[in-house]
């Protein structure tokens, strides 16, 4: 199913941006790593911040392969972070990846899980809920870009209209 491959596309960037974040350490930056420049990202939706929502820059031509983007607060603005350590990001233009998952009855779920209770926790309704359209959480389809400069400081983007799309929980 297509949605399932961008949906697993998605998860698979934003967890290896998260492994990124948890396993390097120090300061020292890769061999080959260009200079960054920070830069807030403001994320609205219906003219409200979206937050909670997952941020991903993406260069078309491939041109830079760090890992740039994060999660955007109660105000709908992340500060970007490159190679998920490094404040700022590298000019150049994006496709931005724009991505909100909701849950209704997970912490129920975990909650029956963490106590062995497999029973009980299969009897929980699990509800998934995307809150973006498809296109914005694909890098290859999504209709926002954004450029990077030095001068660049924040950048407004809108993630389309509210959606409410129910996925399946995989148990």
């Amino acid at each position: 199913m297509k949605l399932n491959r961008i949906s697993s596309s998605l998860f698979l960037s934003l967890s290896a941006m998260m492994l990124i974040t948890v396993g390097c350490g120090g300061e020292k930056r890769p061999d080959g790593f260009p200079p960054i420049y920070p830069v807030t990202i403001h994320v609205t939706q219906e003219g409200e911040p979206l937050e909670g929502a997952s941020v991903a820059l993406v260069a078309p031509d491939g041109s830079v392969p760090w890992v740039v983007g994060g999660t955007t607060g109660a105000d709908g603005k992340v500060k970007l972070r490159t190679h998920g350590q490094f404040d700022g990001a590298p000019a150049g233009k994006y496709n931005v990846q724009i991505s909100k998952t909701v849950y209704e009855g997970y912490d129920e779920y975990m909650a029956s899980m963490n106590q062995n209770d497999t029973a009980a926790a299969q009897s929980i309704d699990v509800k998934v809920f995307q809150c973006v359209e498809d296109a914005y959480t694909s890098a290859k389809n999504t209709p926002v870009q954004v450029e990077i400069t030095k001068e660049t400081k924040i950048l407004e983007v809108n993630a389309g209209p509210a959606v409410r799309i129910q996925k399946p929980f995989m148990r």
